[in-house]
């Protein structure tokens, strides 16, 4: 563990704290069910633990829903006739012997050929390289879609990684490149084009102050009902 992070416990909620030079706490509930509070160098234990007693209700309704939504997940076969999200649908595993790999995205089914069918974690791995061929593919494309239609805005991101993300569904670094998790592949282009815009608005405040949200609801109006739905995803 880092030097300006800390483990604290209150009740059965455990959560690592991480000291930065920010000025405000913010507490994040994250998809592995873990909770983040981030804080300012020197504030002091009794404020963080007063801080996370007044959030108590709300942390732990969302770090218990990540764990069901988890556990659902960990119960995956990968076999066939189960149902898995690719571009917004609901599809259905159709696996076939082949002595080749290969995947196939369509609509309502995911086509998948393999020489071990009954080998669940070679299904999902090549399930999961589809996933990743998709995204390369078609992230770059929706990107290339929002900047033109915003082109006033003038964003100029630097570059955009494409690559599986455990926490988060995006990042913009410091130098304006943007990262894009591969999970969102699953999701139909609204919520993708929600975290591009998202990281974009990064460019100009790289942070979640004021002038941010007033930049992605410029952009972006609808952006929280679509954030809110984006929560019930988990990766």
């Amino acid at each position: 563990m880092r030097k300006d992070q800390r483990i604290y416990k209150i009740d059965d909620l455990e959560f690592t704290v991480i000291y930065s030079r920010r000025r405000t706490i913010g507490i994040s509930v994250h998809p592995d069910s873990s909770v983040i509070v981030r804080v300012p160098y020197l504030t002091s234990q009794k404020t963080i633990a007063r801080i996370v007693k007044e959030k108590y209700d709300w942390v732990v309704k969302h770090r218990d829903n990540y764990r069901r939504h988890n556990n659902n997940n960990l119960n995956r076969s990968y076999s066939n006739g189960e149902i898995h999200l690719f571009r917004g649908n609901n599809s259905k595993l159709e696996i076939e012997k082949s002595n080749k790999s290969y995947v196939r995205f369509f609509d309502s089914t995911i086509q998948i050929g393999i020489d071990k069918t009954d080998n669940s974690a070679a299904v999902k791995k090549v399930l999961y390289n589809g996933y990743k061929n998709e995204a390369l593919k078609h992230f770059p494309e929706l990107m290339s879609k929002v900047l033109r239609e915003h082109e006033i805005q003038g964003f100029t991101p630097k570059g955009l990684i494409v690559r599986t993300m455990k926490r988060r569904w995006g990042s913009c670094s410091n130098k304006g490149i943007i990262t894009l998790s591969t999970e969102l592949i699953k999701l139909s282009d609204i919520y993708i084009e929600y975290v591009i815009l998202h990281e974009l608005c990064h460019l100009k405040h790289h942070n979640h102050g004021p002038k941010f949200y007033e930049l992605l609801s410029e952009v972006f109006p609808d952006w929280k009902p679509v954030r809110k739905e984006l929560k019930k995803y988990v990766q």
